[in-house]
């Protein structure tokens, strides 16, 4: 009986040993769980999660499966890698990680057109990103002394870049200016719309509507009576000056390189711009522009003494480049004679029968119309990099305006006989 309890007693112990054995050296091959703490969250990688990727290579480069965490984990040589002995792992991680990892945020950029400092950095916020080198090495650690291991990931803190170096990126892209007439009417009209687009931010990709960012020229809105374009004729129309706006914005918009989507020329020629580079705007015709520097771009404008004049703020356009308008005159049209307005019908009448009854008078001396294409040229230094056509223009020729004036009648003469 006491062989036989002997026996028992000695079997179980075996049975204990054997399990608990098992239990702390599992074999190669038995499945591992990892548990990875990000923080306060937790994933658990087990081999099913891994499937398709938890293999590893013999020395003839051959593809062995069935290799658990913990066995590759043990079998490592000091020439192993982690990415090598656990791409599996690894390629996990990568995948998980942005979920946990926190991008730096440099701030916002503050414009404030006309002041010192022009530009502020404000908000800015540290990241984090997970130390890669520090959990991968604790892993392994962890897959070789416990076969449930728990780990912790480490991370790495990231500081937004400094504002200086934030605000050494932005540069003075153009700077645009034209003069315009003593007449406080059409002053008036060019204050209200170039100061809309005084600290102007457009941001990348995004495309400006000249019309959309003034708003609609009326008495309503502040703007006075001027003169205006009207079927190739002056006369008194709301917003009057407005174009001139347009034309500085044009100008400064091509030479800071920006895209241009739509502009128009005026029927008559501007005598604040050369031929071929103004921008008529009306409630049919718009200035577009789409922002395509890949940063932000801002707008500075400002009117002294009867000057207009616009300022882009961006990033560097790059060593040397500039950017230009070129025109190039296809055509001149001369100018007709057409009599004035208030000139009765009749006269004009009786001239073309009794010429010999008037004198033609030239009151207003027309202007020559041209026909012209307009560029846009990029320079590198001294060298064009491109020429590139932006539209055809055609500006109407002004008539010379005359008159007639009817000739004096002659006293009639009378010989008296004495």
């Amino acid at each position: 009986m006491r062989n036989k309890r002997f026996w028992v007693w000695g079997l179980v112990l075996g049975f204990v040993v054997s399990f608990c054995g098992a239990w702390s050296l599992p074999k190669a091959g038995a499945p591992t769980v990892l548990t990875i703490n990000f923080g306060t969250e937790q994933v658990v990688l087990s081999e099913s999660i891994l499937q398709g990727g938890w293999y590893n290579y013999d020395d003839r480069q051959t593809l062995t499966q069935g290799k658990s965490l913990f066995s590759r984990a043990t079998s490592m040589t000091e020439t192993d890698t982690f990415a090598g002995t656990f791409p599996d792992i690894v390629q996990y991680i990568e995948r998980i990680a942005p979920q946990y990892e926190v991008a730096a945020f440099n701030g916002q950029i503050d414009f404030h057109p006309h002041q010192t400092p022009r530009f502020t950095v404000r908000g800015q916020k540290a990241g984090r990103v997970i130390d890669r080198e520090q959990l991968y090495a604790d892993i392994l650690d962890a897959l070789r002394g416990n076969q449930y291991p728990v780990v912790k990931a480490a991370y790495h803190t990231v500081e937004p870049t400094p504002p200086a170096q934030i605000l050494n990126t932005i540069k003075q892209r153009s700077h645009f200016g034209t003069d315009c007439t003593d007449n406080p009417d059409r002053e008036n009209n060019i204050a209200l719309a170039l100061g809309k687009f005084n600290g102007l931010r457009v941001n990348p990709g995004e495309q400006v509507s000249f019309n959309q960012v003034v708003g609609r020229r009326s008495t309503a809105t502040g703007f006075r009576e001027a003169k205006i374009i009207v079927n190739g004729e002056y006369v008194d129309g709301v917003g009057g000056g407005v174009c001139q706006v347009s034309t500085t914005i044009f100008n400064a918009v091509v030479q800071a390189g920006l895209q241009i989507t739509e502009s128009h020329h005026h029927s008559l020629r501007s005598s604040y711009i050369p031929l071929g580079q103004d921008a008529m705007v009306s409630g049919a015709a718009d200035l577009r522009f789409i922002n395509n520097t890949g940063a932000p771009v801002y707008f500075e404008t400002s009117f002294h003494n009867h000057h207009l004049s616009v300022t882009v703020y961006g990033r560097d356009k790059g060593p040397n480049i500039t950017y230009r308008l070129d025109t190039a005159v296809i055509k001149t049209l001369e100018p007709k004679d057409k009599w004035v307005e208030d000139l009765p019908a009749s006269t004009i009448k009786d001239f073309k029968t009794h010429p010999e009854r008037y004198d033609k008078i030239l009151v207003k001396t027309g202007t020559q119309g041209h026909v012209v294409d307009t560029y846009i040229e990029t320079y590198q230094g001294g060298r064009r990099l491109s020429r590139k056509l932006l539209r055809h223009n055609t500006y109407q020729a002004v008539p010379n305006r005359y008159t007639l004036r009817q000739h004096e009648a002659q006293p009639t003469l009378t010989t008296e006989v004495l």
